[in-house]
């Protein structure tokens, strides 16, 4: 099994298309999207354990440790999905929690996997590590928008949790990328 088990622009148009589909959920709050993510989630996931049942006598390090962080990636984006199912207002409090922002830095990171035999390469880990305090002061700011939601209603509660554990998963994502650029520089230093 080469680098070619997997297709390269399959797997960035289907992560190009979950996160499009999460911007667009985060505006519209339309069901047929949120059912629409859901089916690419499992679709994107069934791909990449295919693709990791696949390698299980290829050697190459590189393409099973990117199959591996994407699928762990992929878990992730199906909590956050579980946790857009269960936002229940339709106020756009999700629109001012910039949610899109967040993909916006973290897509790229992840296209990089894509390229498995050059990903090590491509993973910037300065960058990554520049990404994921933009992140984290992201997170930071949305927690003070959205006291501010809890203090205007307390019946916001619910909202206001879904949300921050949407931010948090997707910071996640971003410390998984920068611990796997920090391990595979160490690697390449010894």
């Amino acid at each position: 099994m080469g680098t070619d088990t997997l297709d390269r622009s399959l797997i960035d148009s289907e992560f190009e298309s979950f996160v499009s589909r999460s911007k667009s959920y985060i505006t519209t709050r339309d069901e047929d999207e949120l059912k629409s993510l859901r089916e690419e989630i499992t679709l994107l996931g069934e791909n990449l354990e295919a693709a990791l049942r696949d390698c299980k006598n290829n050697h190459n390090a590189n393409y099973k440790t990117a199959v591996k962080l994407m699928l762990s990636i992929i878990d992730k984006f199906s909590d956050s999905v579980t946790l857009m199912e269960n936002l229940k207002s339709v106020k756009p409090l999700l629109e001012e929690f910039d949610t899109k922002r967040m993909l916006d830095v973290i897509l790229p990171n992840i296209k990089c996997l894509t390229e498995y035999d050059s990903w090590s390469i491509n993973l910037d880990t300065k960058k990554l590590e520049e990404d994921c305090i933009y992140i984290e002061m992201l997170e930071d700011q949305h927690k003070r928008i959205l006291l501010t939601y809890l203090i205007q209603d307390w019946k916001n509660m619910d909202e206001v949790i879904n949300l921050l554990k949407i931010g948090e998963l997707y910071k996640n994502i971003a410390e998984k990328l920068v611990s796997l650029s920090l391990l595979q520089g160490y690697i390449e230093d010894n």
